[in-house]
């Protein structure tokens, strides 16, 4: 169901959602991978969950996770998952910290690439507040940019995912 649900909502706001399909497992499990022990975790564009439920599986159980999710047929997605950890919050990721007075990390499916270029630059500024920011996209061309924001910037690359995807990795904000 939660495939259906995705593809519908691709259908109905493209440059939202960004792609056909939800992130594969392999996509998920490479970008959790990253997240190392943190205990404040943000994701922004959890769409159906694919990367949520990872991240709830590696999350410690004193963790916290913050998903902004835009889309409100997706929340009502979200809201399906039973853990006492996740909080859903129908709004824009630009507005975070209006809900959020800190975090350690943010994991990103946003179609950045895809957004017009104040919003995008807004995003990675905002998530130049965290340690650590994870973000996916399906071009290898935002390395640039994201390295004026953070000062240790690593890609990574999978291949199952559909499209295949790029991982960014940002650390050590420039301040």
């Amino acid at each position: 169901m939660r495939f259906v649900r995705f593809i519908l909502e691709f259908f109905r706001h493209p440059k939202q959602v960004g792609t056909l399909t939800e992130s594969s497992r392999f996509l998920a499990k490479k970008m959790v991978q990253q997240i190392d022990g943190t205990l404040d975790v943000v994701e922004f564009g959890p769409g159906t969950g694919s990367v949520t439920l990872e991240i709830l599986r590696h999350l410690p159980e004193d963790g916290r996770l913050t998903c902004f999710e835009i889309n409100p047929n997706f929340c009502k997605c979200l809201e399906t998952i039973d853990d006492p950890r996740l909080k859903v919050i129908n709004d824009d990721a630009q507005n975070c910290e209006r809900y959020v007075d800190g975090f350690d990390c943010i994991i990103s499916g946003l179609p950045v690439s895809l957004f017009a270029k104040s919003k995008r630059e807004k995003i990675i500024e905002l998530s130049s507040k965290s340690k650590t920011y994870i973000q996916f996209q399906y071009t290898p061309f935002l390395r640039a940019k994201m390295k004026r924001y953070f000062q240790d910037v690593k890609m990574k690359f999978v291949l199952l995912n559909f499209p295949p995807a790029f991982i960014y990795i940002c650390k050590d904000p420039v301040r």
